[in-house]
């Protein structure tokens, strides 16, 4: 059945328009025919008695009475008559059915007057239909009252005479009329309908209406699953779709189609900037304090401009992007030094050999491998979690490359974490909070940093320690704004992100800081996703 349904535009027009046309060219034809055939039937009529009154008020006949005398005048009137009106016949007679006067076929000498009786009788005019043989006929019947002067006497009667056989041949001819003129509405009709399915199969450029509608749910479906903030409004500025990310960057309400551009963004730079005739690429805006990256490109038909589409990129975001391959960046850099580290001792173990220094060499490899054992015991007995335990590792090697005392402080313990706590949050926080205490003691003269966690209860607690110059007072707030360092230029996004993604993991940051003797950190996540 949904095949069947299926069908072209084209199809659908022309069958709807088809039976349209049927249903009501059907009803009015038959109508109009019905209408017809009664106003024939009732023409005929009325010529009829008209015609049968008119010769009964005729001086001849009227003078034919009165000499009680039928003349050959009476049948030459009687035949002009008949064919003047075309009637099949005209018969005159008198009160006993006489024919004082005829025209027609087979003329008869008397006429029985049953079917004149009300005429001869009563005097009245009326119209009678009778069958002759095969034949039906309508007769129009009139007395003939002759005036003696004294009184008035119905001397004879009138009739005048239409076959229905020739009635109904003129219906005929009007309905095929009619019928013709239907047929007639009906071709134009079709025609039309291929004109206007044609119309409107160019407008939606070849598509097919259930095409249409798979277009525009997926349009919609791609739309709003696109990160990247899109608006399209047309010429006159009306929006005609927006998207979710845009709603979201823009700080817009929902249901803004159909609303003017104008009354929803009020930043006349931006505004600039979108009804662009040649539209723009990658140009920088600050809106509502955010910094947006804009892109527009407007839309031409006909050499005519249609509308415009438009998008929005928060730049917060790419930095946070930037920020994430940097830091996967930096755990690449800190697996690299552990390895350049252990490939140096092997250097330097491979050396001792070669100049005969054993003992030494031997000296060495146990207090690696004593230095190992420790770490090994920490890792593998305390901390399970392989994810810490990977970045761990490697800010060791970058610690022992930078000739920093890095430590893992007594009672840390750490089981598997839950599994909605990944990796690349992981190493956002750990990674910007270790590598911020690694540069707080890179100018001390004791480069000492610690690393502290416990699973013990309800949440999972971090600790960083370092023994820096600590933060200045009023600092402990503002190192999470984005852009705020006191490190230079083009930094300040480190902790910003530590903070986004510790609230995204419904977790938060406690600062314990003293000038002059250090900093410390605490994250505390929950175990359990809020």
């Amino acid at each position: 059945m949904e095949k069947l349904l299926r069908v072209s535009l084209q199809v659908k027009i022309l069958g709807l328009v088809i039976f349209l046309l049927l249903l009501v060219l059907s009803l009015v034809t038959f109508m109009v025919a019905y209408m017809e055939s009664n106003e024939d039937v009732e023409n005929a009529e009325n010529l009829a008695i008209q015609t049968a009154i008119t010769l009964s008020y005729m001086p001849v006949i009227q003078q034919s009475f009165l000499s009680d005398r039928p003349t050959d005048k009476m049948d030459h009137l009687a035949d002009q008559i008949k064919e003047e009106v075309e009637a099949s016949a005209i018969k005159i007679v008198n009160r006993d059915g006489d024919i004082y006067g005829y025209a027609g076929p087979d003329k008869p000498e008397s006429v029985p007057i049953k079917d004149h009786y009300r005429a001869l009788v009563y005097g009245s005019n009326y119209v009678l239909q009778t069958t002759n043989g095969e034949d039906q006929l309508l007769k129009g019947i009139s007395p003939i009252v002759i005036d003696y002067g004294d009184y008035k006497k119905v001397e004879g009667a009138v009739a005048v005479e239409f076959k229905m056989q020739s009635i109904h041949n003129e219906i005929t001819s009007d309905i095929k009329k009619i019928i013709m003129a239907s047929g007639t509405v009906f071709l134009l009709g079709i025609a039309g309908s291929i004109f206007l399915a044609r119309s409107i199969r160019k407008d939606t450029l070849g598509l097919e209406p259930f095409e249409i509608a798979a277009l525009y749910r997926e349009r919609n479906a791609v739309l709003q699953s696109v990160k990247e903030g899109m608006i399209a409004f047309d010429h006159n500025g009306t929006i005609t779709m927006i998207n979710l990310s845009a709603r979201e960057l823009l700080e817009l309400p929902d249901q803004m189609e159909g609303h003017n551009i104008h009354n929803v963004i009020t930043s006349p730079q931006l505004l600039d900037l979108v009804h662009s005739e040649k539209g723009i690429v990658n140009k920088e805006l600050q809106y509502k304090e955010k910094t947006v990256i804009v892109n527009s490109r407007p839309i031409f038909a006909e050499n005519k401009r249609t509308g415009t589409v438009v998008s929005f990129r928060d730049k917060t975001e790419i930095r946070k992007m930037i920020d994430a391959i940097s830091e996967v960046r930096q755990y690449s850099e800190d697996l690299r030094a552990q390895a350049h580290e252990f490939t140096s001792k092997l250097y330097v173990i491979l050396g001792m050999i070669q100049l005969g220094k054993y003992n030494e060499a031997i000296q060495l490899i146990q207090e690696e491998t004593h230095t190992q054992e420790q770490v090994t015991e920490m890792f593998f007995k305390k901390i399970r979690d392989e994810k810490v335990q990977a970045i761990l590792l490697g800010k060791f090697a970058k610690a022992s490359e930078k000739k920093i005392t890095f430590i893992i402080e007594e009672g840390s313990s750490l089981d598997p974490l839950p599994v909605h706590i990944q990796l690349s949050p992981l190493i956002v926080i750990l990674g910007n909070l270790i590598n911020n205490a690694f540069e707080a003691v890179s100018d001390q003269k004791d480069k000492h940093a610690s690393f502290f966690v416990t699973d013990l209860g309800n949440d999972i607690v971090f600790e960083i320690a370092d023994q820096g110059s600590g933060l200045k007072n009023g600092m402990e707030q503002r190192i999470f704004q984005k852009g705020f360092s006191s490190k230079g230029h083009n930094r300040g996004y480190g902790l910003a992100n530590v903070k986004e993604e510790v609230d995204m993991l419904g977790g938060s940051i406690e600062i314990n800081s003293r000038e002059l003797e250090g900093t410390i950190f605490t994250i505390i996540l929950p175990k359990e996703w809020r």
